[in-house]
């Protein structure tokens, strides 16, 4: 590793320090979009909600603090967990463990358009002082890449925060690259068990501020 690298590394590891120990420790509303279509397969499903329990885990619940809440997709969308519908990290991880899997085609327009209308949204609990983070799981290709791409623009015209994790050989890293805010909260993973590899960095970028959302971070994950 040369000099600068060494230099990056290191600062990267001490912005990081913070939320990495402590949790969020500002407000933001994370909702999880994870895929739940016919290649995930249910074994697979399950590391994805595990991912999602572990990483609420690792948060500051509260009014004050993170409220999460969870979507399901396939050929449809399906509202798991309204923003801040639980208060409590342990009533929020076992709601997660028990999202059904559903299967089906995968149709992550139509997901990304329900959450946009439907839950990011103050009737089902979006805070208007909370920062929004979508956290968007998948392990495909849309069946509609171009409308993929027009609904993630519109979550930029609302400044909400997008981060997108491709899971295996199957997706496409442009469209990857359309769904997340900047190139730089795009990553992708082998396999589902790799997923937890990209705790901390995806919790960094989450809850703090654009100081740690550098593309060092993604550098050290390996994308």
């Amino acid at each position: 590793m040369d000099l600068f690298n060494s230099v990056v590394l290191v600062w990267s590891i001490l912005s990081c320090l913070h939320v990495c120990v402590e949790g969020c420790v500002e407000k933001a509303d994370i909702v999880f979009l994870i895929d739940a279509s016919g290649s995930v397969r249910p074994a697979n499903f399950k590391k994805e909600l595990e991912f999602a329990s572990e990483m609420v885990g690792n948060l500051t619940i509260g009014s004050d603090y993170v409220h999460i809440g969870v979507v399901t997709f396939d050929s449809q969308a399906y509202l798991r967990l309204k923003i801040g519908q639980y208060n409590e990290t342990a009533t929020i991880q076992d709601a997660i463990m028990k999202i059904p899997y559903t299967s089906r085609g995968t149709s992550t327009d139509v997901a990304l358009q329900f959450v946009l209308t439907k839950v990011f949204v103050p009737q089902a609990g979006d805070r208007p002082n909370a920062k929004d983070v979508l956290v968007v799981l998948t392990d495909g290709i849309s069946g509609n890449r171009a409308n993929t791409a027009k609904q993630a623009y519109f979550f930029k015209e609302k400044h909400i925060q997008v981060i997108s994790v491709g899971i295996g050989g199957n997706t496409n890293k442009d469209e990857l690259t359309d769904m997340a805010s900047v190139p730089e909260y795009v990553f992708n993973v082998q396999d589902f068990s790799k997923l937890a590899t990209l705790q901390a960095t995806i919790k960094a970028l989450a809850c703090n501020t654009d100081a740690i959302t550098t593309p060092s971070l993604q550098w050290m994950v390996g994308y």
